[in-house]
């Protein structure tokens, strides 16, 4: 089974991220091959214990945005509001959230799907999974995220929905390239 988990919390304008998480279910929901759509849960202070549900082989994607040339935090929102506040958190603030919202110590499977980060997001990958086994009591978690940005599900020429994904340049502009799976650009954390 597959969850989105968004990781922060309606006073933190999680919104934008809650609507993405509910495109991608209703895009899985479309797909002829018949796959379950992912359940979405989100950070809650009041709820505390949203992950509890989730079983050690599901696979738990982290839903968020990333800003080019800024990878040592993940953001609630896509561009700075007009006060530039913007709420984020470290790969430490992630794991603590993630341990408080009730995730197994045993689960083994996080997917870091974080877009805009312009491939730039490796660091933030590394220190969550050494936060995660060294700091939160996760032995067994692998850590995955993806060197593009990604977005959620949309329909290929092959009648299916997958996971889209984008390259950027240098400068950040969107290189122009045939769309690709997002798991062509998955990276694992050693």
């Amino acid at each position: 089974m597959n969850y989105l988990f968004v990781p922060f919390t309606s006073e933190e304008s999680n919104n934008e991220l809650l609507s993405m998480g509910t495109l991608w279910a209703s895009q899985v929901a479309k797909d002829p091959r018949g796959r379950e759509p992912p359940k979405l849960l989100f950070y809650n202070t009041k709820h505390m214990k949203p992950l509890n549900i989730i079983n050690n082989d599901d696979t738990l994607y982290v839903i968020a945005h990333g800003y080019e040339g800024i990878s040592d935090y993940i953001f609630s929102l896509s561009t700075p509001p007009a006060n530039g506040l913007i709420p984020a958190l470290t790969a430490g603030e992630l794991s603590v959230r993630l341990k408080v919202a009730g995730l197994n110590a045993n689960h083994r499977r996080v997917k870091l799907y974080v877009c805009n980060s312009g491939g730039e997001f490796s660091e933030f990958a590394t220190s969550f999974k050494s936060k995660m086994r060294d700091s939160m009591g996760y032995p067994n978690i692998d850590v995955y995220y993806y060197n593009s940005s990604v977005s959620v599900p949309k329909e290929f020429a092959d009648g299916n929905y997958h996971k889209d994904g984008v390259l950027f340049d240098a400068q950040g502009n969107v290189v122009l390239t045939p769309r690709f799976r997002s798991s062509e650009a998955r990276q694992r954390v050693p």
